[in-house]
């Protein structure tokens, strides 16, 4: 029996792995494959003892590292040293383990605001993710996950294991963190506007002038599994992004995306407005998924309309219930 253990099972890309898994059950039980589904109810990943009760006496084959300390712009400008020690200790531990109880394969979860926010060139691609400093606002969770990346390209080098790094764009979907603070851009804007369709008074933080890529938790989740399956893919990171076979790159500004997400929640586009005095952020971060089309270029990624359809509906649909 081949054991996957899957960290962070509870957030948004680890409930659309589980999701995924459950759709091709019967084929990961001929292939004699079992996934281990894991959330900080299980153990606290800061500390080094429980994850160590996870890993013993397991024997695991593989492990998709989702779990994390995370949120959007505006917590990781007030808690930039909250979020480097958190993520830090969760990801050495996770690391650490993996290689003390013999776990050959690994698949560990960046993201593409850790690039440089002046970076050479655009659009940015893998060899560029230390070629210069990341965002002051989120310094800190970003020097967290590129350690993680260092760990991962020394242990590969030192140990022979085959620990890969997969960097999604922005990330939105079913089962996302809609809190109205902590959120990311997509789910926290629909929580607000969701709010705000009864006053018919929303406001856009930020001037909506910032360049946002944008990456379906459902399309993750299988590009992930697709990654972990394919056995001639050995070390290295990969940009998960849609860039299609002529090497262009959908990207949006915020003002269109949240004028899109207007229309699924039917609140009027003319009302919202610009609150200036919050940041927008880095205005561009353009990053290139050549390197993944290149090695899955039959691979299709749900387009931000359809996305943004998909998980308005499934925000409402269990609005009662979801993280807020």
């Amino acid at each position: 029996m081949m054991k996957i253990l899957v960290t962070g099972s509870t957030g948004l890309v680890g409930t659309a792995i589980k999701k995924y898994v459950n759709a091709n059950s019967q084929t990961y039980q001929m292939r004699q494959i079992e996934f281990k589904f894991v959330s900080s109810k299980d153990a606290d990943l800061r500390q080094k003892d429980q994850v160590d009760k996870l890993f013993e006496n397991e024997n695991y084959y593989a492990v998709i590292h989702l779990a994390a300390s995370v949120g959007g712009l505006y917590k990781n400008i007030r808690s930039n040293v909250e979020m480097y020690l958190d993520n830090v200790d969760i990801n050495t531990n996770v690391i650490n383990a993996c290689h003390n109880y013999g776990v050959k394969r690994g698949i560990f979860c960046l993201s593409s605001c850790i690039y440089p926010a002046s970076p050479p060139a655009f659009p940015m691609t893998e060899k560029m993710l230390h070629q210069g400093n990341p965002h002051d606002s989120n310094k800190g969770y970003a020097h967290a996950k590129r350690q993680l990346e260092v760990l991962c390209d020394i242990y590969n080098s030192q140990y022979h294991r085959e620990y890969i790094c997969v960097s999604p764009v922005n990330l939105y979907g079913p089962n996302d963190n809609f809190n109205i603070e902590d959120g990311h851009i997509i789910p926290s804007v629909m929580h607000r506007m969701y709010n705000s369709l009864e006053t018919q008074e929303f406001s856009l933080y930020g001037t909506g002038a910032a360049w946002r890529q944008f990456l379906y938790s459902e399309d993750f989740a299988r590009a992930i599994i697709n990654i972990l399956m394919d056995c001639s893919i050995k070390w290295g990171t990969y940009n998960i992004c849609n860039t299609d076979i002529y090497g262009d790159i959908p990207q949006y500004k915020i003002k269109d995306v949240i004028d899109l997400i207007a229309d699924n929640l039917g609140f009027p586009k003319d009302l919202i407005k610009k609150n200036v005095m919050f940041s927008d952020g880095i205005i561009k971060k353009t990053v290139s998924g050549e390197k993944f089309r290149k090695k899955f270029p039959r691979f299709v990624f749900t387009s931000l309309e359809e996305g943004l359809e998909k998980t308005c509906k499934w925000m409402i649909d269990n609005f009662d219930t979801i993280r807020k």
